[in-house]
């Protein structure tokens, strides 16, 4: 029979959410070391599906905690929007990074580890229970009693199907396929990020993009297409249609790369993201429906998470109920609804204004990165 064990908090996942809402507590009051238990059914380093853009957001948020991530990386310092046949630059330095999940989220996972975090990888979560005075979760080496429960497990996650919480209309979808690249490519060489929006309005509620990405030091183009699917009545786009004719207008076709893809939880403000002792974070609780943009995010919803955490047990009142509201209230958190509001303007069908606010939304972006240097997610 597994044992019980009693804890404080536990944490399912051990992503960028989970990780952020530990090492956030531990950033508090080291007092959190022993008291925390991260567990995934995953063992690290494992792949994930991402793009991999770390915004100047995110970084603040890591360096607010002392860290700065150095492991490899393409720093993209050129955006090119597509629109139409219309091309729209942004220049910054950086726009963002962009890293490899499976050696991002190693690299965080071991930062945990190496400030005394407790991290049980390899074990899934079978059962979640909800009772009088704790969490019942069950894993496949254990039987926990938490006073609190961060689902931080990703868009499919185990703890909201556990739960019974229906959020399947939330859901976006991405395909991805990397191709291999002369070193010397332009978007390596001159570090150039592509987001093309032409067939938004005409199926696709997204884009097709490019991201230069090394893996094992070699040059690869991130390729693939994202579909918010925040117009929720109109019929879906065929995203492998559209991933070809992106593919083939640029030279390649898509039979010779395998593909990958996954539905992805956007957010939705009218759906719940706490209840008493639990508290949804990254993916669960949802991406940004205008990029589906999950790292940076998922960071900030680590540090909200820890925040509410140390006054829900400093007050002695674990209900959670304000926990929306300081989402609201993050610098980098609260524009998800004002991204829901854009991409649903962006995305709308055979909209009159649709190139001008492309262009906008442009603009957006540009001044977005620019605040988040200012000092977005830094400590006080």
């Amino acid at each position: 029979m597994p044992q019980t064990e009693n804890v404080d908090v536990l944490i399912v996942g051990s992503g960028p959410a989970g990780m952020s809402t530990a090492l956030h507590l531990m950033d508090a009051d080291r007092n959190w070391n022993g008291r925390v238990v991260i567990v995934d059914k995953a063992i690290h380093p494992r792949d994930k599906l991402c793009g991999g853009g770390i915004t100047n957001g995110g970084d603040n948020i890591l360096e607010g905690l002392g860290f700065r991530y150095d492991g490899p990386q393409v720093v993209v310092q050129e955006l090119e929007l597509i629109y139409r046949g219309h091309s729209h630059v942004m220049n910054a330095d950086p726009v963002f990074r962009v890293v490899r999940r499976n050696e991002f989220d190693h690299w965080l996972a071991r930062r945990g580890q190496s400030h005394g975090l407790t991290l049980r990888q390899g074990e899934a979560v079978t059962s979640v229970v909800p009772k009088r005075d704790h969490i019942e979760v069950v894993t496949e080496r254990a039987v926990f009693h938490a006073k609190v429960v961060v689902a931080a497990d990703g868009s499919n996650s185990t703890v909201l199907k556990e739960l019974k919480w229906n959020r399947t209309a939330g859901q976006a979808r991405l395909l991805e396929i990397l191709t291999s690249e002369a070193p010397d490519d332009r978007a390596f060489r001159d570090g150039v990020a592509v987001f093309d929006f032409s067939q938004a309005g005409s199926g696709l509620q997204g884009y097709y993009w490019e991201f230069p990405s090394l893996i094992d030091g070699q040059a690869f183009l991130n390729r693939g297409v994202f579909d918010s699917r925040v117009q929720t009545k109109r019929s879906r786009a065929a995203l492998k249609q559209v991933l070809s004719e992106s593919l083939t207008n640029r030279g390649r076709d898509l039979a010779d790369f395998p593909i990958k893809g996954h539905p992805i939880r956007r957010f939705r403000s009218d759906s719940p993201v706490s209840a008493p002792r639990i508290l949804l974070a990254g993916d669960s609780a949802g991406v940004d429906p205008l990029l589906g943009e999950g790292i940076s995010y998922a960071l900030g919803y680590g540090q909200v998470a820890a925040e509410a955490i140390v006054d829900a047990f400093a007050r002695n009142d674990l209900s959670f109920v304000s926990y929306a509201d300081r989402i609201q209230a993050h610098p980098l958190l609260s524009g998800l609804k004002t991204r829901v509001a854009i991409a649903k303007l962006i995305y709308w069908p055979k909209l009159i204004w649709q190139q001008e606010l492309a262009w906008r939304f442009s603009s957006m972006i540009l001044g977005g990165f620019q605040r988040y240097r200012q000092g977005f997610g830094t400590r006080p």
